[in-house]
Order: C-alpha cells, then sequence, then structure tokens
C-alpha cells in the first residue's frame, strides 16, 4: 500500500504543470546537523532539494550526501508533501508528512517493514506567527518503524540586526528516544543563526548563514557554514 502511494505522489508530481512553480537547487553546509544531532561526521554535507507547489499543497525530494572520500559516508534521500494556509493577522499553519530513506544503511529502498524498514515516516504541524509577532512553534512525532514513537518539539523566533536576520531556536524530545539518542526527556537543540544574501549580480544572489548549534543532553556544540543556490 505504501509503495502505490508513493508512486502515486510521484505521478501527480509529473503531471501537473510542471513549470509554475517549481524550484530546485542545493544546498552547500559544512556540517550537517539535523536537530542537534550530528549525522554526518566531519564531512561538509551536499543537499540537494527539488519541490512542486500548487494552491498550497508542496511535493518534494530532499536530500544530505557526505563529501566523497570522507571517514564517515551518509546519505539521506527524503520524500515529503505539505500543505499550508496563511492569513496576514493569524500567521501561517503546516501540515506535513515526511518519508525519511537513509540509502547509506543499505536497505534496499522497498523495505516498508514496520521494524528495521529502510523508512521511518513523520508527521509534522508548524506554526509562524504574522509579522507583528514571527513566533515559530512546530512538532513533529513518527508513525512508521520507530518504537518510541519519537516526538520532537521546537519554538523559534527571528529578529533583524542590521541587514541580516538572526534566529533562536530551542528544541526538545518529551520522552526517551534512540531515535533522538535520549534516555529520557531532554532539550537536544539551542541554536543561533545569522543569515543574509549576498548579490552576486543584479538578478542573483546567494543566501548564506552561520549557526551556532548546542546540543545540551549530549554536552556538545557545533559551528556549521551553509549557503544555497536555488532556482
Amino acid at each position: 500500500m505504501k509503495k502505490i502511494i508513493l508512486l502515486s505522489a510521484i505521478l501527480i508530481f509529473s503531471s501537473t504543470g510542471l513549470f509554475a512553480q517549481l524550484k530546485f537547487g542545493t544546498d552547500i553546509y559544512s556540517r550537517y546537523i539535523w536537530r542537534g544531532i550530528n549525522l554526518g561526521g566531519e564531512s561538509p554535507s551536499l543537499q540537494p532539494g527539488l519541490s512542486y507547489t500548487t494552491s498550497g499543497f508542496t511535493i518534494g525530494f530532499w536530500g544530505a550526501y557526505s563529501y566523497p572520500g570522507s571517514e564517515v559516508v551518509y546519505s539521506e534521500n527524503d520524500l515529503y508533501a505539505s500543505y499550508s494556509l496563511s492569513t496576514e493577522t493569524a500567521g501561517s499553519f503546516s501540515l506535513i508528512a515526511t518519508d525519511y530513506y537513509i540509502p547509506s544503511l543499505g536497505i534496499p529502498l522497498g523495505h516498508y517493514e514496520k521494524d528495521g524498514g529502510a523508512h521511518v515516516i513523520e508527521g509534522g504541524l508548524s506554526y509562524s506567527g504574522p509579522a507583528n509577532f514571527p513566533v515559530s512553534i512546530s512538532g513533529y512525532i513518527n508513525l512508521h518503524n520507530d518504537t518510541d514513537n519519537s516526538a520532537y518539539i521546537q519554538v523559534g523566533y527571528p529578529f533583524t540586526i542590521e541587514d541580516a536576520t538572526l534566529s533562536l531556536a530551542a528544541g526538545f524530545v518529551p520522552a526517551k528516544s534512540a531515535y533522538y539518542l535520549t534516555e529520557k526527556g531532554a532539550l537536544i537543540n539551542f541554536s543561533i543563526t545569522a543569515a543574509k544574501s549576498i548579490a552576486i549580480t543584479d538578478k542573483f544572489s546567494v543566501p548564506i548563514n552561520v549557526s551556532y548549534i548546542v546540543n545540551p543532553d549530549q554536552d556538545i556544540s557545533y559551528l556549521a557554514f551553509g549557503a544555497s543556490f536555488t532556482f
């Protein structure tokens, strides 16, 4: 059944006005730090993405690949779908479902077993406040292939300093989770991110960011740089 859903999503994506709101590109990061967890060792990470959006609905593909020849070989290839509803006064709400697939684990793509399969499926809900109160709140829970049904909740707030955006975020898991490497509920992600766009030409600019990330539960911190190239 899940294979049919996956194939149907791909067919829908392929048959609906492909170039109307198509986005594709890649991010390049000095490290792949996801929700306070280092997934790529000491390797830089190449993170391509492809998405199509229409009437608030988005379907997309996203990946992360460690630099060739790195000591830790990590690859990720995700499929996601989301629906967003926005208003000027109340902010925006989004529902998202993500199918995480890690090819570097060596499990074939078609294995959807409940325990030990190739895929973890996550559901999420997020809210972003209006311009006068731009707080963000998001929550996610694993629905498939995670015996802990691990949950992650994050709160964020952006503000502007000169010509850059500075964002604060804090994320935690409410209970023990092998998926997030915790023995109990814990704060696993506290980050400060500075972002701005560098103009290359009159029509092309490159967004860059630097993040200082602390995982209090693991007692470790990271400093990561990223650049985005989107078309």
